[in-house]
């Protein structure tokens, strides 16, 4: 996380740090793995965005532009993969049970985000129910569905 910091307060090390870990990572696994399923001619990656990805109230500055990147290169992937064979979805999750702690660094952001997230943020997912929806995308159930970010929110995202 990003401790909810406005990019007035994003320094490089944090930038760099949320981005190694969100948009690195997942590219470079991707990258890893897109030969081994265009031998097979088949395959299907869940890419885990956010639903900072989704809208600009969920998060700071540098995890929110991470998971929209997240979205951008899940979508990219499904337009330049799909005619192959393969598939590429990502889930957006709102609150989700997990040992990650998410603080108020940041006063503005407290008092701008503050008020909103009380209003609207529904009650936190389990592992389970996270995993219930990636399980979906991977399994032939979802065979027809490619660059699909699905909300799996409880709802936030209907607000």
């Amino acid at each position: 996380m990003d401790n909810f910091a406005p990019i007035h307060e994003v320094d490089d090390d944090l930038w760099d740090r949320v981005f190694r870990i969100n948009v690195t990572a997942l590219m470079r696994l991707t990258r890893a793995v897109v030969p081994l399923m265009l031998d097979a001619g088949t395959g299907s990656v869940v890419n885990v965005a956010s639903e900072a990805g989704l809208r600009g109230s969920a998060a700071g500055a540098a995890y929110t532009a991470s998971k929209h990147a997240v979205v951008g290169l899940t979508k990219n992937s499904a337009v330049m993969y799909g005619p192959r064979g393969l598939r590429f979805n990502a889930v957006a999750p709102g609150p989700t049970i997990t040992n990650i702690v998410a603080t108020w660094g940041s006063q503005l952001a407290a008092e701008r985000l503050g008020p909103l997230m009380q209003a609207t943020v529904p009650i936190p997912a389990t592992a389970s129910q996270l995993a219930a929806s990636i399980t979906f995308l991977l399994s032939d159930d979802g065979t027809n569905i490619n660059g699909t970010i699905l909300a799996s929110d409880g709802g936030w995202s209907a607000l």
